[in-house]
């Protein structure tokens, strides 16, 4: 699972030994939640289907799913996630962080 994020996000994120990502309510009427997807920075149109901005697909996060993430609500629950309070992925779990060259 990929979790999008800008500079500042990202170095607060990679800052600690077990990244926490936080539950925050993003825009609009969806969850309270930190929020992760399926798809890759090589998807077309990321931030178009993902509806975030495009200066939050600077850096990603990716984590080994651990299956306890509830899909959202609607079509797009197929590839976004969430997590409904603040996650935790300690060192076996972390895949990679890094800029996406986006």
């Amino acid at each position: 699972m990929q979790h999008y994020t800008d500079k500042e996000g990202f170095n607060g994120i990679a800052s600690q030994p077990a990244w926490v990502f936080l539950a925050r309510r993003p825009p609009g009427d969806h969850p309270v939640g930190a929020y992760f997807t399926s798809l890759g920075p090589e998807t077309r149109h990321l931030a178009k289907r993902l509806r975030i901005p495009r200066s939050k697909l600077a850096y990603r996060f990716e984590v080994d799913g651990a299956g306890d993430l509830v899909p959202l609500p609607g079509g797009r629950g197929a590839y976004i996630s969430y997590s409904p309070v603040d996650y935790t992925v300690e060192r076996p779990r972390q895949v990679f962080h890094g800029s996406t060259g986006l």
